[in-house]
């Protein structure tokens, strides 16, 4: 009889531990979740300039970006894709890969990123593919004089 009441006390003891730790692991689980949203940041952005028009549309996790990217240039073919990339001093280096003419291509993208506002970095050079390089300073960037402004997104 003691070695069955013994056995039952140690079955419910080791169930309460396997409850309270599974508790424990579930509030972990919504902290870290809570925290990841705290830390996400998503934004979209519109251009134009003259009949020209560009949509940015960015999600910063920490110092990851992820986002869409297109641009309709007047009377040529517009040309839409992702960046993904990283966002340091609020300077954002990314890689944009996109459809264009029905080719996929991929070229380097830097933005300055400004309250409302984002600006886009204008390229230093090409090298030997014509693709831009962009100075690995920020503090020399230049950057196009008509940003993106906030919009809502669609």
């Amino acid at each position: 009889m003691r070695t069955a009441i013994s056995f039952v006390l140690l079955l419910s003891t080791a169930f309460a531990a396997c409850n309270q730790a599974g508790t424990t692991a579930k509030n972990d689980s919504t902290t870290t979740e809570e925290a990841s949203t705290e830390n996400t940041i998503a934004g979209c952005y519109h251009k134009i300039s003259g009949r020209d028009t560009a949509k940015l549309s960015l999600v910063i996790d920490d110092n990851k970006v992820n986002g869409t990217l297109e641009y309709r240039i007047y009377e040529k073919d517009k040309n839409s894709g992702v960046i993904t990339g990283t966002l340091q001093d609020n300077i954002l280096r990314a890689t944009y890969e996109f459809q264009s003419e029905g080719m996929k291509s991929t070229r380097d993208v830097v933005f300055k990123l400004m309250g409302e506002q984002v600006y886009e970095a204008q390229t230093d050079s090409l090298n030997a593919e014509g693709l831009p390089v962009f100075n690995a300073d920020a503090a020399l960037l230049k950057f196009e004089p008509t940003p993106f402004k906030k919009t809502a997104c669609e």
